[in-house]
C-alpha cells in the first residue's frame, strides 16, 4: 500500500486525468465494450489504492440505467465515484448493462440494488411488477399477514430472493429504501421484527458472498422512526446509510445529525462514520446543495462516510462530463503535496 499522501496525490490526477481518458470519445456503438479506451495498468493500480485507503466516497442513486449511451451508462461516471445504487433496478439485466457493470467493477467501483423495498415481494413476485397484491404475495412467500412468525419466514425468503439476484449477475449488493409502512416495515414492537430478520438474513447472505448491505433514509427529523425501528445490531451490521438530506446545508446536517444521535446515542460514532449524506440532481433548484455537502463536517468533530446524490446521472452534461461530481470528490479529498 502507497502512503497515504501519495495517494491522495494520485487522486487528483484520476479526478483530473481520466477525465480525458474516460470521457471517451469513442462513442460510437451501443456495446459497452466500445464506450472507452482502458486506462494503464499503472492507472488502475493507483485507481484501486485510492479505493483501499481512508478517504470520503462518492455515492449516487442510478436512475434509468439501459447502458445504451454514455450518459446512461455506468463506465460514464467519474472512475473515483466508490459505489451507485441501481435505482429501480430490480435485475433481469441486458447485455449491454452486464458488459458495463463489469466494466464499472473492472476499475474498483461497486453498484447495488435498490428499490422501496416495503412490502414483502415488492418487484420480484412472479407475475407481478411493483407491490403484489396481498393474496398472490402471501400465496407466493408463504406468509399470513398479521402473524408475525410466518412474515419472518418470508422476509428470510424474500431477501434469500434479493441475494440470489445478486449472486446471479455479480451485482455487488442491496440498498433498501426504508420510507413506507407495508408488510415489510412496521413499527410495533412485535412486527418491527420482520424487517430486521429481513436485514440479518441479507448481511448473512452478504457476509458468505462479500456483497455490500445498504439502507437510505429521508433525512428530516420527522422520518426518524424508521431509524428508530432498526435494531441496534442491524444499524450496525450495514455498510452504509445514506440520508436524503436533500434540502440541508451546514447548519440543517448538523441540527439533523444531532436528532440522529439522540435516538441511538450508543451507537452515533459508528453511525456517523458510515453515513453519507446527499443533495439532488432532480430538482436544479437544489443542486447547488451539493458542492455546499461537500465542504460539511458535522461539528462535534466526528467524520462521516462522505456524500452523494439521487440522481447522480443529470449530472453528466458538461464540460468535462459530471462537473459537480468531479469537484465533489477533489473536494472532498485534496490531495496532499509535500
Amino acid at each position: 500500500m502507497k502512503g497515504l499522501k501519495s495517494i491522495l496525490f494520485a487522486a487528483a490526477a484520476l479526478i483530473a486525468g481520466p477525465a480525458v481518458i474516460t470521457s471517451c470519445d469513442d462513442w460510437t456503438e451501443p456495446e459497452a465494450e466500445d464506450f472507452y479506451t482502458p486506462p494503464t495498468e499503472s492507472y488502475y493500480t493507483n485507481l484501486k489504492d485510492y479505493f483501499e485507503s481512508p478517504h470520503k466516497v462518492m455515492f449516487g442513486w442510478f436512475g434509468s440505467w439501459t447502458a445504451a449511451a454514455k450518459s446512461n451508462s455506468l463506465i460514464g461516471l467519474p472512475d473515483s465515484t466508490d459505489f451507485v445504487s441501481l435505482w429501480l433496478c430490480w435485475g433481469n439485466l441486458n447485455e449491454a448493462q452486464q458488459a458495463d457493470l463489469k466494466a464499472f467493477q473492472a476499475r474498483g467501483s461497486k453498484a447495488v440494488l435498490c428499490w422501496l423495498a416495503t412490502y414483502i415481494g415488492e418487484n420480484i413476485t412472479p407475475g407481478y411488477s411493483g407491490v403484489p397484491p396481498i393474496e398472490a404475495a402471501e400465496e407466493f412467500w408463504g406468509f399470513t399477514n398479521g402473524d408475525v412468525p410466518s412474515m419472518i419466514e418470508a422476509a428470510r425468503k424474500y431477501a434469500d430472493a434479493i441475494a440470489d439476484t445478486c449472486d446471479k449477475y455479480n451485482i455487488d449488493g442491496f440498498d433498501m429504501d426504508i420510507e413506507s409502512t407495508g408488510t415489510l416495515i412496521m413499527g410495533g414492537t412485535e412486527t418491527r421484527k420482520v424487517q430486521n430478520e429481513f436485514l440479518r438474513q441479507l448481511r448473512k447472505r452478504f457476509d458468505e458472498s462479500g456483497r455490500m448491505l445498504v439502507i437510505d433514509i429521508p433525512g428530516g427529523v420527522g422520518w426518524l422512526h424508521y431509524y428508530d425501528y432498526l435494531d441496534d445490531d442491524v444499524v450496525e451490521s450495514v455498510d452504509y446509510i445514506c440520508w436524503q438530506t436533500y434540502e440541508l446545508g451546514h447548519a440543517g446536517l448538523d441540527q439533523f445529525f444531532n436528532s440522529v444521535k439522540s435516538y441511538k446515542p450508543d451507537l452515533f460514532e459508528k453511525v456517523l462514520k458510515k453515513s453519507i449524506v446527499t443533495a439532488t440532481f432532480e430538482r436544479a433548484a437544489d443542486k447547488n446543495l451539493f458542492p455546499v455537502q461537500s465542504t460539511w463536517n458535522y461539528s462535534g468533530g466526528l467524520e462521516h462516510a462522505g456524500q452523494g446524490a439521487y440522481h447522480i446521472e443529470y449530472d453528466y452534461p458538461g464540460t468535462p462530463d459530471y462537473p459537480y461530481v468531479r469537484k465533489g470528490i477533489a473536494t472532498q479529498n485534496p490531495p496532499i503535496n509535500n
